[in-house]
């Protein structure tokens, strides 16, 4: 299919050293297969590489060409740092994000296109992923977000309403509320706080986008302590936006804490059964 039917649009990813180059390899696989593919795949190198990696890296760059642009830190910075320095290298108007060890449906740009050519307008074009380990027949859960307007903005008083590696964001709306930040594991989700709290068109498909790799780690990550202040700074932004009230402020506090004080397990089990059915 032909790029010229649908606005142009890049791809935004970052990568670092404990990546596996297999799981790189796959998701730019799946990227270059697409019924649309992008203009441009912007790779930001978040510091030194493993040999395999720039093996991975080299070999995509010469088989999708010039449009594949690598950015190359000197050092480690973090995903919401590396993504705030890829996207000035950004030449078009949509970014589409994608994560290096996930892998999108082969219609996911075709499908987000075709919302936004019904409305330019949008700031955020997001969707559903599957959750899978090992193999990707291997499903292990769904991350399900609310498709309208009205119901995402009830949905962020609580959770990220979108699901970060399945987005594609208007470049001048990212831009306008200040692009990314490094907010430790949560830099996607004080993005949508600043783009919601502008009152800015958004939406979630139906369809699954992307299915997402998941390991048990995960779980125990988002339990740790030093994501605490980040998540107190966030349900201020929330309050400070008007997207929440004070009493739903404090009660996220509450919610917040319970979540990293309960054991992995335990969280492990809330995730899959409850939150990711």
């Amino acid at each position: 299919m032909s790029r010229q039917k649908f606005p142009n649009f890049s791809v935004l990813m970052s990568v670092y050293k404990n990546e596996k180059s297999t799981y790189l390899n796959a998701s730019l696989k799946s990227i270059e297969n697409q019924t649309v593919v992008p203009n441009e795949i912007i790779l930001v190198e978040d510091g030194p590489l493993t040999k395999e990696l720039y093996e991975v890296v080299d070999t995509h760059r010469n088989k999708f060409g010039e449009g594949f642009k690598v950015v190359v830190l000197n050092k480690n910075q973090g995903l919401g740092n590396a993504l705030r320095i890829g996207t000035k290298y950004v030449s078009t108007k949509w970014i589409a994000r994608m994560d290096t060890d996930d892998i999108a449906v082969p219609n996911r740009f075709e499908l987000q296109l075709r919302e936004v050519e019904k409305n330019p307008q949008l700031a955020v074009i997001g969707g559903q992923v599957d959750e899978f380990e090992g193999s990707i027949d291997n499903i292990v859960g769904k991350r399900i977000v609310p498709c309208s307007q009205v119901d995402i903005y009830k949905f962020i008083k609580w959770r990220s309403p979108f699901n970060h590696p399945t987005v594609m964001i208007n470049k001048t709306m990212l831009e306008k509320v200040g692009g990314y930040e490094n907010k430790g594991k949560l830099e996607d989700y004080f993005l949508w706080a600043k783009i919601l709290a502008k009152g800015y068109p958004v939406i979630n498909l139906s369809q699954v986008l992307v299915h997402m790799r998941v390991d048990s780690g995960m779980y125990g990550r988002r339990g740790e302590w030093a994501n605490l202040k980040q998540i107190f700074k966030l349900r201020r932004m929330l309050y400070k936006g008007k997207l929440v009230s004070r009493c739903e402020e404090l009660t996220g506090d509450f919610v917040m804490v319970a979540n990293v004080i309960v054991p992995a397990k335990l969280r492990e089990l809330i995730y899959k059964k409850v939150l990711h059915k």
